[in-house]
């Protein structure tokens, strides 16, 4: 049962406001996976274009997200993938192509399913992480021990998105469990071994304000890929959240025609 206080959500949320979207726009399909500790509606804005552009579209939610903190403290990496590939399957069903996108942690899920599936027709990234080496925060170097101290990270700051009416897209919790911050830290090792298998054509993109993700994550996966198609978009006004900032018209336009040229 999901708890709709301001305590839970970073911004006012409702169930219907979380709920994982199915657009039927054609019959090439695009997976679009959201970020951690996020739910579908990051994602909405891009999947509605695509549709409108003749493309079958899917936002999962991934296991433990949309209802409460707690709720994804019971969960690790691998229960975000089966989220992620059970969507792949649906997808695949009515699409015999299909392209995997994800933002920030769905970007780092589509990069783990491209290797793990190396028939996909592409791969797509918005500020997506892709290695452990890039956290500054030395409380991520210490999560192993500090989870037993620290059971929550309630993230600070003011927002890094150059429009910052575009929070109101975004309903992520606003405590997210360490035990899941370890979990995507031992994701990212998966990773950092499996992207010279990514030979999928792949789109890198990231926001070059962004101050959640390195923007270093960026030259890492496009320089660890084994595609041989591979190509890295920045958007220079956007922070983190790139599908709902500033240059979201640019960004959906940008994926549309890779896309179309794929």
């Amino acid at each position: 049962m999901a708890i709709h206080t301001q305590s839970v959500w970073t911004s006012p949320a409702e169930p219907e406001d979380l709920q994982p979207f199915r657009l039927r726009g054609g019959t090439r399909g695009c997976l679009l996976i959201h970020g951690f500790a996020g739910t579908p509606p990051e994602m909405r804005g891009l999947g509605q274009f695509l549709a409108a552009n003749g493309y079958a579209v899917m936002g999962p939610l991934l296991a433990g997200h949309g209802l409460t903190p707690e709720a994804m403290a019971a969960t690790r990496w691998p229960d975000w993938v089966r989220s992620a590939e059970a969507a792949l399957t649906l997808l695949r069903r009515d699409c015999q192509e299909v392209f995997i996108g994800g933002q920030s942690l769905g970007g780092t899920l589509a990069l783990h399913l491209a290797a793990k599936h190396p028939d996909v027709r592409g791969v797509i990234t918005m500020a997506a992480m892709g290695s452990r080496a890039y956290f500054r925060d030395w409380r991520i170097r210490a999560i192993r021990g500090l989870k037993y101290v620290v059971r929550w990270h309630v993230p600070g700051g003011d927002s890094d998105l150059g429009d910052p009416d575009a929070v109101r897209q975004l309903h992520s919790y606003a405590r997210r469990p360490t035990v899941c911050i370890e979990s995507l830290m031992q994701l990212l090792g998966v990773l950092e071994r499996e992207l010279p298998q990514v030979t999928a054509p792949a789109l890198i993109m990231h926001g070059r304000r962004d101050r959640t993700v390195d923007v270093r994550n960026a030259a890492f996966i496009l320089e660890g890929l084994g595609s041989r198609d591979k190509q890295l978009v920045w958007f220079e006004r956007s922070g983190h959240a790139i599908t709902v900032d500033l240059e979201h018209d640019a960004l959906q336009a940008t994926v549309l025609d890779w896309l179309n040229a794929h």
